[in-house]
């Protein structure tokens, strides 16, 4: 009971019953209910959130610095302005040296924090452990506030040092955190970040984690930002692709609680702008998926009541588009072998549409035969099979796939 009254007190829309419990929560030392406010951070809005920090950081005193590090041992991105800050109002050579030790010694939640210190303090002795633990680490908090302040440092040692890995690895993984590095290679005050956000977007898309990715850009920079460094004829597909990762990803990799955050409605009224077949697709495929979720509850019970009006907003522009598809044959004939999710997307409107479009199929399906692509002859022959059309298909060329399961696969096809 305790404990929810806590909770209750700090959230209280009665400003001073909340102030008062921030003050008794650091007049009695209380690490037990610091902890209690981390567990609770999801289930707090943001406003309370920047409203809890704000009182926190105007009544810490001098004096409280040992608690303050105290805290510094449990990370919550959340609430990571309470400590940051906390040192920051009382900034000087000792307390800077104090950190630094803590830097070097600490475990990788105290080391997060110091780190974000270091973002806004550039003393040049935390650049090492700055650059060591950037590279070393595999806590993503500490790893993202490395790279903060080595932006602030104007260093690009490890800059470049990722981008490398990323050109020539073949650890997926690896490859994953020099993403995110350079994701969250940036200044908070000036939020240029072109060139190195260009360069994820036209690498993320050969990744395995290419939702993860986009998702952690969405979370760091407006998809008008995107829009702006991608926005010329060659980025029209770049554009597209970074939109359709987003759709098809929901909702089992990306929350739909996103939809409200990144303004979803707004990238595809963007999206609906560009007059060729892709991008009409792509349409095609939210619009499908927007209609499942707004008629189902299962997807949406658990949404704030913002992102609910999003999902169903969205569905209803959609609905209200009039999205033609007679370019759909030389939008296939016209992707290229290694654009997968873009040939894949068309097979999913043809199949959607029960378009007869066999013909162009077929030839596909040759041309994937040659290349040696049996998956993509496998997607081919579903869809002439699901329009029953797979008597098109030479046995001979069949029995040509060197893939047993992938040629007792078409076979199976009825």
């Amino acid at each position: 009971m305790q404990s929810e009254n806590f909770i209750k007190n700090l959230i209280s829309k009665d400003i001073n019953v909340s102030k008062n419990t921030i003050a008794n929560l650091i007049k009695s030392k209380n690490i037990e209910q610091f902890k209690l406010l981390v567990k609770n951070c999801d289930f707090i809005f943001p406003n309370i959130k920047q409203r809890i920090i704000n009182d926190f950081v105007k009544i810490i005193n001098i004096n409280d610095l040992d608690l303050i590090f105290e805290f510094s041992k449990i990370y919550c991105e959340d609430f990571e302005d309470i400590i940051v800050k906390s040192w920051l109002k009382f900034a000087d050579d000792d307390l800077t040296d104090r950190i630094l030790e803590l830097f070097e010694k600490g475990g990788n939640d105290q080391k997060a924090y110091c780190a974000k210190y270091f973002y806004f303090i550039n003393d040049p002795l935390a650049l090492d452990y700055l650059i060591n633990e950037a590279k070393t680490t595999d806590f993503e908090p500490l790893r993202g506030n490395c790279a903060m302040a080595l932006c602030a440092f104007k260093n690009s040692e490890v800059l470049d040092y990722f981008k490398d890995l990323i050109k020539n690895s073949n650890d997926e993984f690896e490859k994953l955190k020099a993403y995110n590095f350079i994701i969250n290679y940036k200044n908070e005050e000036d939020f240029k970040n072109d060139d190195n956000i260009k360069f994820v977007i036209q690498n993320a898309f050969k990744s395995p984690f290419s939702a993860n990715i986009i998702s952690n850009i969405l979370d760091l920079y407006d998809f008008s930002y995107i829009s702006k460094i991608l926005n010329n004829d060659e980025s029209e597909d770049e554009i597209c692709l970074f939109v359709q990762t987003i759709i098809e990803n929901y909702p089992e990799n990306i929350s739909l609680e996103s939809v409200y955050y990144w303004d979803v409605y707004g990238i595809l009224k963007y999206l609906s702008n560009f007059n060729n077949q892709y991008s009409k697709n792509i349409l095609f495929l939210a619009k499908t998926k927007f209609d499942e979720f707004n008629k189902n509850d299962i997807y949406t019970f658990d949404l704030d009541r913002n992102t609910k009006n999003e999902v169903r907003n969205i569905s209803n522009y959609l609905n209200s588009l009039k999205l033609d598809f007679d370019n759909l044959k030389d939008e296939l004939d016209t992707i290229e072998h290694y654009e997968e999710q873009r040939f894949n997307l068309a097979l999913e409107v043809i199949k959607e549409l029960k378009l007869d479009y066999s013909d162009i199929l077929i030839q596909k399906f040759k041309i994937n035969l040659d290349n040696k692509n049996y998956t993509n002859c496998a997607k081919i022959a579903s869809v002439l099979s699901l329009l029953n059309k797979k008597n098109m298909l030479d046995k001979n060329m069949i029995l040509s796939i060197d893939d047993n399961n992938i040629k007792a696969l078409i076979e199976s096809y009825a």
